[in-house]
């Protein structure tokens, strides 16, 4: 962007002050001046896999995959996609159904995806966490799944059923080439490990790519407004939550890609993005898969996802483009900053869209994320960013020209995208003015059908064209978003108020020897308050300090909230527990803890209670 486009943009600022963000758009001068119309300006009766092939074939000299080595060139994508078209048409699948998908993303998934698209079928990326309950419940219409090989005992309950016709298994080695399989069958010990059934409804992956032969019919399905085009799944991380399918449309979808170009999105042709999330997220789906495939990068795709994988993939593939969970960034970066001190160097001078999305993270951290990046030859650094399975993931980001000045104690999320409209709004529905706290609600074109098979939910969601989103926020003058976290994190006070833990946690890290905090609910009966701290100590900090540091600590919160009662702690080395599925803070795991638990009483510290 250049200098008199930034001018201009500035003198753009809109006469409409309202004192609504809705109305006023203040975000609007960041982007140019057209951008909102061209943010909702899509192909008429086009399908997604239209739109992706066309973009294919006007970069047939970019690899569009990248997969343990072996580089998979857009012309065997596009083949690859209508191969498995006629294997699904081959195995009797129709116009609108639904087929289940569990697992990680892999070459296969992604044809499969696209080819699902291009027959007017619709697959559901289910949640990799979920219950055998809600599996049979979300499933129930499905005749035909796809299961990762390693995650089949955890699904076996439900696949082996005879309404699933045909079960295809996938493995991690399917699209590698013959030498790489070999190696990793014999480092892994993946050969037997899996018990699936020899019976004729399971499928391996070569085993269904040989149907397509025997089909030679029609393939593309006619255009159907609003049909059910992908279902993601959403993440679950609150406490006991409800596993919801987000049903996403064509054009929900190419809104979404019309937006990124609207906006600004640095995904250049001809680079890289990694994708090693699986498709059960939109994130993943949409701006790891489908936006960079758009855009002309090559995708960089490895399903691994521990903290020791993902630190890997940042510091060998080059990659321009990730976007990952604050607790996946604090892994790798505790990792980096421990291998500059020891010595090594790195380049990363090439990031150009490093995002920080999930649940985010706050001010101090992000600070010095940054700060080790430029050191490593970044000028670009992270970006924070936000999203929503029910918008199709993305909703707010900062830009390369649009950057958070750290002018509140939290963290922002970034602008809007150009076409997208949020507002804040009270308890009764009313929108709230700048930098006052309320709900997020979020309307645009690409927001989701429905959750699927689950339409109270869905009234309640989606409220005259806004999705209310359950995060608490609030939006400044300039256009900046800040998220504090979820409506329903509060407990009762003993005077009958309701509180937000995060505020409790926040006044936690003020404290220069706190690096991290969440303040939990651990009482199983939700009329009742049984609180808990669960804390990360900073690395300053030294063991004879912490008796001394806790009773500090729970004065503070006396005297910032007094109708709270909060003294009980536990202590997590380096920082808090996270899901090894969604990659965000786990609750759930932290919530159940049982003991192992610091007590304050009386100014006194009692261990392991």
């Amino acid at each position: 962007m250049t200098d008199r486009q930034t001018d201009r943009q500035t003198d753009r600022q809109t006469d409409r002050q309202t004192g609504y963000p809705s109305v006023d758009k203040p975000w609007l001068k960041y982007y140019r001046e057209n951008a909102e119309k061209e943010a909702n300006e899509i192909p008429e009766n086009k399908t997604v896999w239209d739109v992706i092939e066309d973009s294919l074939k006007k970069h047939m000299d970019i690899p569009a995959l990248e997969y343990f080595g072996r580089s998979i060139s857009r012309k065997e994508f596009i083949d690859n996609v209508y191969l498995w078209a006629k294997t699904f048409k081959a195995l009797g699948v129709r116009e609108n159904e639904i087929v289940a998908f569990y697992g990680p993303f892999m070459p296969d998934i992604c044809y499969m995806a696209l080819a699902l698209n291009h027959i007017g079928a619709c697959p559901y990326f289910l949640k990799l966490a979920i219950s055998p309950e809600a599996l049979a419940e979300e499933t129930v219409e499905c005749k035909i799944a796809i299961v990762f090989d390693q995650m089949w005992e955890k699904v076996k309950g439900e696949f082996t059923k005879e309404r699933f016709e045909t079960v295809i298994v996938a493995k991690i080695t399917d699209a590698m080439s013959a030498p790489k399989k070999q190696i990793v069958f014999a480092l892994s010990g993946l050969k037997g490990k899996t018990k699936i059934p020899k019976e004729k409804k399971y499928l391996s992956i070569r085993e269904a790519r040989k149907l397509a032969g025997g089909y030679d019919g029609e393939l593309r399905a006619d255009f159907v407004r609003e049909r059910n085009t992908f279902i993601t799944s959403s993440s679950g991380t609150t406490v006991g939550g409800v596993v919801k399918g987000v049903v996403a449309t064509n054009e929900s979808v190419l809104t979404q890609l019309s937006m990124a170009d609207a906006s600004g999105c640095q995904y250049f042709k001809g680079e890289r993005c990694l994708n090693h999330f699986p498709p059960t997220a939109a994130t993943s789906l949409n701006i790891l898969f489908l936006l960079p495939l758009y855009r002309g990068m090559t995708i960089v795709m490895d399903p691994r996802v521990s903290e020791k994988d993902f630190y890997r993939q940042l510091t060998k593939y080059h990659v321009n483009v990730v976007c990952s969970t604050g607790s996946a960034w604090e892994a790798f970066f505790n990792r980096l900053d421990a291998e500059i001190r020891r010595g090594r160097c790195f380049d990363f001078s090439y990031i150009k869209s490093w995002v920080v999305g999930g649940e985010g993270t706050d001010s101090k951290k992000f600070i010095r994320w940054q700060e080790i990046l430029r050191k490593t030859g970044s000028d670009r650094g992270l970006a924070s960013a936000y999203g929503s399975s029910e918008v199709f993931a993305s909703a707010c980001s900062e830009w390369e020209h649009v950057r958070y000045d750290f002018s509140k104690p939290i963290m922002s999320i970034g602008i809007p995208f150009a076409g997208l409209n949020v507002g804040v709004f009270d308890q009764n529905g009313n929108e709230l003015g700048y930098n006052q706290r309320g709900e997020l609600r979020i309307k645009s074109n690409s927001i989701m059908k429905g959750y699927y098979n689950k339409p109270e939910l869905t009234a309640k969601t989606k409220l005259n064209g806004w999705i209310c989103t359950g995060d608490l926020a609030e939006i400044d003058e300039k256009g900046f978003v800040y998220i504090w976290g979820r409506l329903k994190d509060t407990v009762k006070t003993s005077d009958g108020r309701s509180i937000y833990l995060f505020d409790i946690a926040n006044k936690i890290k003020e404290k220069e020897y706190i690096d991290d905090a969440i303040v939990l609910n651990k009482s199983a009966d939700s009329e009742s308050v049984d609180l808990v701290a669960h804390i990360v100590w900073d690395a300053s900090v030294k063991n004879e300090d912490k008796e001394r540091n806790l009773i500090d600590l729970t004065e503070c919160i006396k005297q910032y909230e007094p109708s709270v009662s909060l003294n009980t702690f536990a202590f997590h080395d380096v920082m808090l527990p996270y899901s090894p599925t969604t990659l965000k803070k786990d609750k759930n795991r932290m919530a159940s803890q049982k003991e192992g638990f610091i007590k304050v009483i009386d100014g006194k510290v009692i261990k392991d209670i």
